[in-house]
């Protein structure tokens, strides 16, 4: 396991703190995306080309969980999920000029609890 990522991903989860507790929530969707994209560099160490791609980490991701017996399966499913819906939410808030609904907003505030505990 790579402790640099994981310090990346400690690191944004400290910043998608400071955004909540002070209500900036414009880029929380690409801080927390990029916090669970440093914490799965973490669990798989060295990219097999040199580098993880964002399309393709997920999978390999999910397969050393299960052989190193990181996460129960119901957690797994839940970080599946978060990793496809913090993608888009991650589009959203680079690439676009419009803002969370209230409904995204909570989203983004479930799946920033549910990363606190797995990146701790």
């Amino acid at each position: 396991m790579n402790t640099i990522y994981k310090e990346k991903a400690l690191e944004r989860i400290s910043i998608a703190n400071w955004q909540v507790e002070n209500n900036k929530i414009k880029t929380l969707g690409s801080t927390l995306y990029f916090a669970l994209f440093n914490y799965m560099q973490h669990v798989l160490g060295e990219a097999p080309e040199g580098k993880w791609k964002h399309i393709g980490i997920l999978k390999p991701f999910l397969k050393a969980c299960i052989t190193k017996n990181c996460f129960d399966r119901l957690t797994l499913k839940k970080l599946s999920n978060a990793y496809e819906d913090l993608y888009q939410y991650r589009v959203k808030a680079d690439y676009s000029n419009e803002e969370f609904t209230e409904k995204e907003k909570r989203e983004l505030l479930s799946l920033f609890e549910l990363l606190k505990e797995v990146i701790k």
